[in-house]
């Protein structure tokens, strides 16, 4: 039954919380109450298995549809970087992004439905009448979730630069699952974005960066344009706040060199951060 419940919440991971309080209107189960009064439903075991079933094959379908929309996301993220880009362009990739996130929440809401009709009339009344209070059990979570989400967000703002286009990402999970009333998967999955972003580290003194120690590489006009290009895509990775916190450093060097002509530094000052940026997981 515990891998039931794991599947169920996998399932709703990304509903947006608006879409689901109007699938419940209209009589569907959210996974959070089945999970909740999983013991007093008595789940025969011919149930437990069309459950299991159908919840790996919707888990197996998920996997490539949630991949695209991630590779739209970030196929629109680097658009929306580029100052020469239309707004047709762009406007075209926010439809394909809007395409894939689509059929996710289609097999969301077949994979819902087909929860809802294994269950029997009065296994759903059940659940409906005793899910709720459960659910509402774990207000100690929301509050701790909503602490710590607080203090993770106060510190990518204290930074003074956009977030990255993988921290909006993890960030956006975690929102969902916030909004959804899905708190314990909330707060596993924002402790872990807590350790990858090194949060505890933005203690430690920042130390000054002698980029003159660096060789230059290529420092040619159009190669620094390639490698300042690449990196600024690398860049969009980056989970880590102490690491964004050191490359500001790089930042401000950088416009200085650059608005002096001085390729050479400019170089040094790349190659400084093509180092950092190789060292990431």
């Amino acid at each position: 039954m515990k891998k039931l419940v794991c599947c169920l919440f996998l399932i709703a991971a990304h509903l947006p919380a608006a879409q689901v309080e109007d699938w419940l209107k209209s009589g569907l189960m959210h996974p959070d109450m089945i999970a909740s009064v999983r013991d007093e439903l008595a789940l025969t075991e011919e149930q437990q298995a069309k459950l299991k079933s159908q919840l790996s094959e919707a888990r197996a379908q998920a996997e490539p549809l949630e991949q695209a929309v991630k590779e739209q996301q970030k196929a629109l993220g680097l658009l929306l970087q580029d100052q020469s880009s239309s707004a047709d362009v762009a406007g075209a990739q926010l439809t394909k992004l809007l395409d894939a996130e689509a059929a996710v929440k289609q097999l969301q809401l077949r994979a819902l439905i087909g929860v809802r009709d294994v269950l029997t009339p009065e296994q759903l009344a059940k659940a409906r009448k005793l899910g709720p209070p459960k659910v509402a059990a774990g207000g100690d979570v929301e509050a701790k979730v909503k602490e710590k989400a607080g203090k993770l967000k106060a510190a990518v703002e204290a930074l003074g630069v956009p977030p990255t286009e993988a921290m909006k990402y993890r960030g956006g999970e975690i929102e969902t699952l916030i909004k959804s009333g899905q708190f314990a998967d909330a707060n596993t999955k924002l402790d872990e974005l807590m350790k990858d972003s090194h949060f505890k580290e933005l203690e430690a003194e920042v130390e000054k960066v002698d980029f003159a120690k660096f060789e230059p590489g290529s420092t040619d006009l159009d190669s620094l344009r390639e490698r300042f290009e690449s990196l600024q895509t690398a860049a969009q990775e980056i989970i880590s706040l102490p690491l964004l916190r050191e490359l500001l450093q790089a930042k401000a060097a950088f416009e200085a060199a650059k608005e002096a002509q001085d390729a050479d530094k400019v170089g040094r000052i790349l190659s400084y951060v093509e180092g950092k940026l190789k060292k990431q997981p």
